[in-house]
């Protein structure tokens, strides 16, 4: 089964994957942590991603399917989850020529709501778990004890950038997928447990 993640920056995806991973076995192809591992090398392709990301410029197509590719040649299993990728109609076209799509879950969420997480999210810079000031004040992951940190494309700028970039070339994909009968709307204003109680009937 192949499904997409849809859903505003800050609508809870990568949440959502983490609580997934404790009930289901999947492969992840999660573009966003992708294009970070590289960034995180300093090599050349990476400082490019980076200059893109921190603009909240989306990022070259050929790139973005290298990753994704090669994410799917390592231990690809039965469900496979797709998380920020497609993110534009020609994204999802080149996803067509590699798989189809079974289920396209949509998280859906006012951007209001969406702008106050953002500010309020921390990513640990060694596991990459996602939380918030408000559940670790001391900036200390409660994982691995890592260093919790604010992603360099959470600023209002990129943030605002990212949204102009959704409503342009994302939100279409509802449509492109709902026609399809592949896709499920969720209420992502709920806590994390109830989206995932939610979504776990889906795929089951």
């Amino acid at each position: 089964m192949n499904i997409v993640l849809l859903g505003i920056q800050g609508s809870g995806k990568g949440t959502l994957v983490q609580d997934l991973s404790n009930h289901l076995d999947f492969s992840l192809v999660s573009v966003g942590a992708l294009l970070r591992e590289e960034i995180a090398t300093g090599s050349e392709l990476g400082k490019l991603i980076k200059s893109k990301t921190d603009k909240g410029e989306l990022v070259d197509i050929k790139i973005v399917i290298e990753t994704v590719n090669k994410k799917l040649s390592q231990n690809r299993k039965p469900i496979v989850i797709f998380d920020g990728f497609p993110r534009s109609k020609e994204q999802a076209d080149e996803l067509d020529k590699i798989c189809n799509v079974d289920l396209a879950i949509y998280l859906d969420l006012k951007k209001e709501d969406a702008i106050k997480r953002i500010m309020n999210r921390l990513t640990c810079s060694k596991c990459g778990n996602i939380t918030t000031r408000v559940k670790c004040p001391d900036l200390i992951c409660p994982i691995c004890n890592g260093k919790l940190t604010v992603r360099s494309d959470d600023t209002p700028e990129a943030v605002n950038k990212r949204f102009e970039q959704y409503e342009l070339e994302t939100y279409p994909l509802i449509k492109r997928y709902k026609e399809r009968g592949v896709l499920v709307e969720i209420d992502a204003s709920k806590t994390p447990d109830e989206v995932l109680k939610a979504v776990m009937k889906v795929i089951k």
